[in-house]
């Protein structure tokens, strides 16, 4: 077995893992952003967000291919600590350790995530309540009809201030 091919992935799940890190700290500083609802803050860090999702993209598509050449099939990390197990065993404590690291970030990942999902939703709903008391607050009114089949508005104009003494 080529341990090229072993080093090559350990360096692929190293790339992952920072890009991980990266995109967790990203997650967090979304959050943070939420929370402040700095929204031209948001649209810089979402393009950060995409640029390194598509990074991973790029780096599962490598490990992918090697584990095409090395297993030839697609494999997931305990695939690949067996195999090393049979063929390489020096390689397998290191890939186990880097399965650990990958297992422990992912959940935090997706906490994160859903966090500001949920922080998403709430702005949306307070931003359509906001902007519902708006368009109620100018809207014209409607003409209303007296038993007369008149319309009677002079009560109902919001434009004219009228004042008790």
């Amino acid at each position: 077995m080529d341990k090229v091919q072993f080093h090559s992935l350990i360096e692929i799940l190293d790339e992952e893992i920072r890009a991980y890190t990266n995109l967790k700290d990203l997650f967090a500083e979304k959050r943070e952003i939420l929370k402040k609802a700095k929204a031209d803050d948001l649209g810089v860090l979402d393009n950060k967000i995409i640029a390194l999702n598509n990074n991973i993209v790029e780096l599962n598509k490598s490990r992918q291919e090697l584990a095409m050449k090395m297993l030839g099939k697609d494999a997931n990390m305990s695939e690949f600590i067996e195999y090393a197990e049979n063929v390489a065993p020096e390689f397998a404590e290191p890939l186990k350790e880097r399965k650990v690291k990958i297992c422990k970030i992912i959940p935090e990942i997706t906490l994160l995530n859903n966090q500001n999902v949920e922080l998403l939703k709430h702005g949306i709903i307070i931003s359509n309540k906001m902007l519902e008391t708006i368009i109620n607050a100018f809207a014209p009114q409607g003409s209303y009809y007296n038993g007369a089949g008149k319309t009677d508005t002079h009560d109902m104009d919001m434009w004219t201030i009228s004042e008790e003494i």
